[in-house]
């Protein structure tokens, strides 16, 4: 689910209004903190929702910005995913 509400909120930015992306992401991080109290919680996903929260009001002021967090948001569930390290490059498949 989340990984599904972050991907959709970058595949929404085409779209007329960014409000839709903003409205998933801020999900994604409601959905985080559901997980976190039922115990389903990592520092990885901590690291994703303080991205989202630190990140998600630039939609207001810097666009491109925004399109930019959403960019690092999928970036770095791929690693979360992938079992990669943060910063880390993403892992290929052989």
């Amino acid at each position: 689910m989340l990984a599904f509400l972050i991907v959709s909120a970058r595949g929404c930015v085409e779209e007329p209004h960014l409000y839709e992306p903003l409205r998933l992401i801020d999900a994604a991080s409601r959905l985080i903190d559901i997980m976190r109290k039922e115990g389903r919680f990592s520092e990885s996903l901590d690291r994703i929702q303080r991205m989202i929260e630190e990140g998600k009001h630039l939609v207001m002021y810097d666009e491109e910005a925004f399109v930019k967090l959403l960019d690092q948001l999928v970036a770095e569930l791929v690693r979360i995913v992938k079992g990669a390290s943060p910063g880390s490059p993403i892992p290929q498949p052989k």
